[in-house]
């Protein structure tokens, strides 16, 4: 867009102007809703609700076949468990 023989920027037509506007819109609206889109709560939940269910399975996998770090945590959910109950029957 620019006048090669006097070194001046040429000014836009109103056919670029307006393809411009377009594609500003076009960006614009896409922005707006992938923000939209982040802070949905619905959006969110189903995310989260993934999230747990593939830890969920990975957790499970890792007790089928004996996983250390996995038979760990259930260890210690037993023995927090049994922590509470002994506690629990001695302030009786």
């Amino acid at each position: 867009m620019s006048d090669a023989s006097s070194g001046k920027a040429a000014k836009p037509t109103m056919d670029e102007l307006e393809a411009q506007i377009a594609k500003a819109r076009l960006d614009l609206t896409s922005t707006v809703d992938e923000l939209s889109d982040r802070v949905d709560p619905r959006v969110q939940i189903a995310e989260l609700k993934a999230t747990v269910s593939e830890r969920a399975k990975a957790f499970t996998q890792g007790l089928k076949s004996g996983d250390p770090k996995s038979l760990g945590i259930v260890a210690g959910g037993v023995a927090a468990l049994g922590l509470v109950i002994v506690v629990s029957i001695r302030r009786r």
